[in-house]
């Protein structure tokens, strides 16, 4: 993975986080025009020191080395390590079970949906005959 393609990841991660909306809220937020943003983004202007720092300075956790030269991981602490929660076997065991029975509960509606369409279109056949026929009767 090349530095652009670092920045790039890293820009998309501070989207997902909401530390901006989109592109064009995070070159406000760094103080660059859209323009501009977008040229350093997609390698038409250099890539500069400083604009891997503001664009770090944006989340802590962004290891501002992990994207100028790769080395190391992309955060400074893994940011899923504070929030793990451990799930007794018990509950995963419902979880599951109620996850299939959603499952069978979709496939029977897609089933009954299906059995609708066909119904509603053999009715329009059957509505399109009518007036087929009520057309061929009026010019006898």
């Amino acid at each position: 993975m090349n530095e652009l393609q670092r920045v790039k990841k890293v820009i998309n991660w501070l989207i997902f986080q909401d530390i901006a909306e989109n592109e064009r809220d995070l070159s406000e937020k760094l103080g660059y025009t859209k323009s501009s943003f977008s040229q350093i983004v997609n390698g038409k202007v250099p890539l500069s020191d400083k604009f891997v720092k503001k664009l770090c300075s944006l989340d802590e956790n962004i290891n501002e080395v992990w994207v100028q030269s790769g080395a190391g991981s992309m955060f400074r602490n893994n940011p899923n390590s504070e929030s793990q929660v451990s799930i007794p076997e018990a509950a995963w065991n419902i979880i599951q079970q109620q996850t299939a029975s959603l499952a069978s509960r979709d496939r029977q509606i897609d089933e009954l949906i299906g059995m609708l369409k066909d119904q509603i279109n053999e009715y329009k056949k059957a509505a399109a005959r009518l007036d087929g026929s009520a057309t061929s009767a009026a010019a006898v």
